[in-house]
């Protein structure tokens, strides 16, 4: 299910997928962050795995097996005025392990294709996404 739903974010249904992103790898004492555009997700051939692929060879791996609930963030005002959106993937205590916020495109065309694939995943999906092992 996350891989197919990870395909949706990167290709969306009209062609413009998230495209540019922020992966943030989050806990309770630090966090990280990769700016990135997700034109490069790989999975491994047993699908346990996905790679998120950066430029330089900067990469993010992430067990799936290990994700029980995906959540979609959506805030139409966050504190600068603007929409926010995000993917949080949760852990069975659940723990957020792995956030992806999109950010506003400098490509302007963009922005609304995205935001509709977003809304799109959110009606087709809910808020809250449980996971089966």
């Amino acid at each position: 299910m996350i891989q197919k739903i990870l395909e949706q974010c990167q290709n969306g249904p009209h062609g413009v997928g998230f495209n540019e992103v922020v992966l943030m790898l989050y806990n309770s004492v630090a966090t990280a962050e990769v700016y990135m555009n997700m034109d490069d997700i790989r999975f491994t051939d047993d699908g346990n795995t996905v790679t998120f692929m950066a430029e330089n060879g900067t990469h993010l791996h992430m067990k799936l097996g290990l994700v029980k609930e995906l959540r979609f963030q959506y805030t139409e005002r966050n504190e600068r005025g603007e929409p926010s959106y995000s993917v949080w993937f949760l852990d069975a205590n659940q723990e957020s392990v792995l956030r992806i916020y999109l950010r506003k495109s400098e490509a302007e065309a963009t922005n609304q294709p995205r935001h509709q694939l977003f809304m799109e995943l959110l009606e087709t999906y809910g808020e809250s996404l449980q996971l089966t092992s």
